[in-house]
């Protein structure tokens, strides 16, 4: 388990997984963005929130992929020691003797929520990745209607 450990680890630093930052203040001002605004707002500023929310994606998705990593890892834990439990089976089936082996110890209760958690935080997470990206496809599409209208106006001005 160490062994694969050091190898994720050498491997995200490499990959530089996980340096993306998260920018906490840009993301709030991004998500209390009002709309009604819009035409209001800077193409500087709408530009600042399209390449905040693609970075903060970045974030995102490297740290959901992270538990779901975790996940697999305790989940190979506790499929391990089970196998190699000494524990007598009985007339027990499958379901009730993993039970009876996760409480027969605090440290395997212990794995049992943490994986319970790891498997709720991926389904909470779930789409939003999609809805990320969605909001920067609405930045994008505001700045090229400003793009297409400055051009308009500039032909205008020609004729």
């Amino acid at each position: 388990m160490n062994k694969i450990k050091e190898y994720l680890n050498k491997r995200s630093e490499d990959l530089m997984v996980y340096k993306m930052p998260k920018n906490e203040s840009l993301m709030d001002e991004i998500f209390a963005y009002d709309p009604r605004t819009l035409e209001s707002s800077s193409s500087e500023d709408i530009s600042k929130y399209a390449i905040g929310l693609a970075q903060f994606l970045i974030y995102f998705a490297s740290q959901i992929n992270k538990s779901k990593v975790l996940l697999m890892q305790k989940r190979k834990f506790l499929e391990v020691f089970i196998e190699q439990s000494e524990m007598a089976k009985g007339r027990l089936t499958k379901a009730e003797y993993k039970r009876k082996i996760i409480d027969s110890s605090e440290e395997l209760q212990q794995v049992g929520i943490d994986i319970e958690a790891l498997e709720q935080e991926i389904v909470m997470t779930e789409n939003l990745e999609r809805y990320y990206i969605e909001l920067i496809n609405c930045f994008k599409r505001e700045l090229g209607r400003r793009e297409n209208e400055l051009k308009f106006a500039r032909d205008e001005r020609r004729l």
